[in-house]
């Protein structure tokens, strides 16, 4: 791809071989290249690209980081690519490095290879002898990350560490803060409740966060909420919020959403928000794992981040969920809450079941009108998902003291059936720069499908979550917006042989072949 970019670009070549000596040789450590945007959009490791004989010159090889200095002594650290189709003197400059540091053409600027620091590599080793690392080393491995200064080998090494060996609840705290500290941080006045909701995931339709969020707001309690990429679900938080609005946004972008409207739906790369976080995301996604300890260190460096003092946590269980027993819940459970007491947070951890689909569809778009037929109490809302949004924000409302018991959960009820959380949501989404008057039923829907049946009559007594997710992942969720499942039956339904069970819609037959094998292999319905 950066080849042919660079083909059809119009660079002035270098008119005199000694104009290009002295723009580029200032001592023999530095690299001095002017600045070529290069239109590369989907990249997701930042990344310049250098030509090949000043490399050659200056030691750099394809891949190395590389530090990229302006005049006025900011910079940034990127992957380096060598080629010869960038002429002498510049620095094609992909797009995600000019979003995050704003160059124009022209500008000069220094390059200098970098590296990891001893102590993160050391830090690194010792974690893979099992021995234990100080917080000091810890944030040495954590910053080198958020710079891109640690390779995506050492990266790996660090996180595969924690699926060798345990990981202590003072390393996940550690960890938490780190993460936090080596990125964008919030502040707010000290006695100032900030509220926050998370569910560790898998289960599919689960979107509760999309109703809590403006249900809370609507009750003037500030929830700025942020999200990552899905790992292990078809479509988290961040998938379907992005179908109704923008999510990115800076601090003082931010700043502005919870002055206007109490709260946001962003994502936190864009923000430099725990940054390392997003980087250990892409290493662990091929293989759709996450160590426990990862997670919560994650989860919780967020909330630090954004100041939150009174947070929930939702951990569905069930032999088929991404939590498979109560001990593993309790377990959890107990994890969360040591790093946010540690954290200096109020925490409530919800321990739910997760025993199937919450709602019919999985899949962004269609996860969004659902969300949206329950804040427009439309006839054909999914009343588990409902039910299950009103339980989670009441609990929200007791632990920051606005109402209590059944108390809490009539007042989050009421502003659900009472209309106020839906314009709540709509207030949302025009200052998040979209449609307010969206509407469940107009959301777009596409064509190539294939129906799964039942092949026996009885009761539908199992539906597989850990099948589905993979299912929906052979389909193309999340990184493919055309690519969904539709249930037709649900647990305890009775079905006839030839009935549909659920319908899959993938951009391409290919895709539908591989969810089929998928469930053959592992059927996501069991029929008794």
């Amino acid at each position: 791809m950066t080849s042919k970019i660079l083909s059809k670009l119009h660079l002035t070549k270098p008119k005199k071989k000694v104009l290009t000596t002295k723009l580029w040789v200032d001592d023999d450590k530095f690299l001095h290249l002017k600045v070529q945007p290069l239109p590369v959009k989907e990249a997701e490791a930042l990344t310049v690209v250098i030509n090949e004989k000043q490399a050659r010159a200056f030691w750099i090889v394809p891949g190395d980081k590389v530090s990229i200095t302006k005049m006025n002594g900011e910079s940034i650290v990127a992957n380096a690519i060598v080629s010869s189709k960038i002429w002498s003197e510049w620095l094609g400059v992909y797009e995600n490095v000019i979003n995050r540091f704003p160059l124009e053409k022209g500008d000069i600027v220094s390059i200098e290879v970098t590296e990891s620091s001893s102590i993160a590599n050391d830090a690194i080793r010792k974690k893979m002898r099992w021995e234990t690392i100080s917080y000091e080393e810890m944030f040495a491995i954590i910053k080198d990350i958020s710079e891109w200064k640690l390779s995506e080998v050492m990266m790996t090494y660090y996180v595969a560490s924690s699926f060798f060996y345990p990981t202590t609840d003072e390393e996940m705290y550690q960890t938490a803060k780190a993460m936090a500290e080596c990125g964008v941080m919030f502040k707010y006045p000290k006695d100032e409740i900030i509220a926050d909701k998370h569910c560790v995931g898998w289960v599919p339709g689960n979107e509760t966060t999309m109703i809590m969020i403006p249900t809370l707001a609507s009750l003037g309690i500030r929830m700025p909420k942020n999200f990552s990429k899905a790992i292990t679900s078809p479509a988290a938080t961040g998938e379907c919020v992005n179908v109704l609005m923008d999510i990115n946004f800076d601090k003082a972008g931010i700043e502005k959403l919870i002055q206007d409207v109490n709260c946001c739906l962003v994502r936190g790369w864009w923000l430099d928000l725990a940054p390392a976080d997003d980087k250990l995301i892409k290493v662990q996604y091929p293989l759709a794992m996450q160590s426990r300890a990862k997670v919560v260190s994650s989860i919780m460096a967020k909330k630090y981040a954004m100041w939150v003092t009174h947070s929930l946590i939702d951990i569905p269980v069930w032999p088929t969920a991404k939590v498979t027993s109560m001990e593993e819940a309790l377990d959890w459970k107990q994890k969360f809450e040591y790093v946010g007491k540690k954290l200096w947070m109020k925490m409530t951890v919800q321990i739910t079941p997760a025993n199937e689909v919450i709602g019919n569809w999985v899949w962004a778009v269609l996860q969004v009108r659902e969300v949206l037929r329950v804040l427009q109490q439309h006839a054909e809302r999914p009343r588990d998902l409902e039910t299950k949004a009103i339980f989670l924000t009441s609990k929200i409302i007791e632990i920051v003291w606005l109402a209590k018991w059944k108390e809490a959960e009539r007042l989050a009820r009421k502003q659900i059936e009472s209309g106020a959380a839906r314009k709540m949501m709509q207030r949302i989404i025009k200052a998040q720069n979209w449609n307010p008057d969206v509407n469940s039923e107009e959301l777009p829907l596409w064509t190539f499908r294939k129906e799964v049946l039942a092949d026996r009559d009885g009761k539908v007594k199992k539906i597989d979550l850990h099948n589905i997710n993979h299912i929906a992942r052979r389909l193309g969720c999340p990184a493919v917006n055309e690519a969904w499942l539709y249930l037709s039956k649900k647990l305890g339904d009775k079905v006839k042989k030839g009935d549909v069970l659920f319908t899959m819609y993938a951009i391409a037959e290919n895709k539908i072949e591989l969810a089929l094998q998928q469930n053959k292999e592992e059927p996501a319905f069991l029929i008794w």
